[in-house]
């Protein structure tokens, strides 16, 4: 069921939030809504949920990071990754589209720079676990088929998903998301943040 909201009453939401929660969870979200605006994060959704749709998933999943960190890396800046990737949306759909014909899928892939919405998510890096925050991000979102399946997702910049060194701007960004996790009663307001981005998505929808 979807929730009907209007701007007052979700502007009202928000600021009883910021209100109770104090300088503490202000500043947390604030952190969180930076961060968002320096991501960009890889979607790949599944034509189902069948095993066969799931398997050929991941293989394209690898051979779109393996393409990425060969010929796509930019200039270090989440800027140059995205003007990089803008110019190679063919060669991200073909290079899936191999994946799936040499499965023998009887689909094709569509690859798309978006903005999207998506929860709190976990995700494991060198055997540690962080989350990234509620809310909408910049996208690489590639469909295979009709994408009615579970997805894979990742962190594409700063290049948390893909075996490649990171410095400069991207280095920066990649510890701000790291340094999330030590943020004093984390759980909760990261559990607040999804409370208050849902109501944000509910409204604009």
């Amino acid at each position: 069921m979807k929730i009907h909201i209007g701007r007052l009453e979700l502007a009202a939401l928000i600021g009883l939030v910021i209100t109770l929660g104090g300088s503490s969870v202000t500043g947390f979200m604030q952190d969180c809504a930076e961060l968002r605006q320096e991501v960009l994060r890889i979607h790949i959704l599944a034509d189902s949920d069948r095993e066969a749709d799931q398997a050929v998933k991941l293989q394209v999943r690898d051979a779109v990071l393996e393409a990425i960190n060969q010929d796509f890396s930019g200039d270090g800046t989440l800027e140059g990754t995205i003007a990089c990737l803008e110019g190679e949306m063919g060669r991200i759909e073909e290079t899936a589209n191999e994946v799936l014909a040499e499965a023998g899928m009887p689909y094709q892939a569509k690859a798309e720079l978006t903005e999207m919405y998506f929860t709190t998510r976990e995700y494991e890096r060198d055997g540690s676990t962080f989350s990234m925050p509620a809310g909408r991000y910049q996208a690489l979102r590639i469909t295979l088929g009709s994408g009615e399946g579970h997805n894979w997702w990742c962190v594409a910049y700063p290049p948390m998903c893909i075996d490649a060194a990171v410095e400069g701007q991207a280095a920066m960004v990649e510890q701000e998301i790291l340094e999330l996790e030590q943020t004093p009663v984390y759980k909760p307001k990261m559990a607040l943040v999804e409370w208050v981005e849902s109501l944000r998505e509910a409204w604009e929808q």
